[in-house]
């Protein structure tokens, strides 16, 4: 299956962006204060665990920021030889 063309390439950039949703929201709660690295890393994972949880209250349990994107993941079995 090959998918080309630029709106292909647009949908691909707005869903990287979309998915700073993931590092963003942690990093800018943290940076007003001087908090060590384990508090730092404690906080974004607690958001990390919150943002995946939330994936099951979308109706397809996609990541939101998929669904904001209009995208989707796929598995797809390998090609047999």
């Amino acid at each position: 299956m090959a998918v080309t063309g630029k709106d292909t390439q647009l949908r691909a950039l707005g869903r990287y962006v979309l998915s700073w949703v993931w590092f963003l929201p942690p990093l800018l709660a943290v940076s007003p204060f001087h908090l060590s690295g384990g508090e730092i890393v404690v906080i974004c994972l607690g958001w990390f665990a919150v943002w995946a949880i939330l994936s099951r209250f979308h109706p397809q349990q996609q990541f939101w920021h998929d669904a904001w994107a209009g995208t989707r993941l796929v598995t797809s079995a390998p090609l047999s030889r």
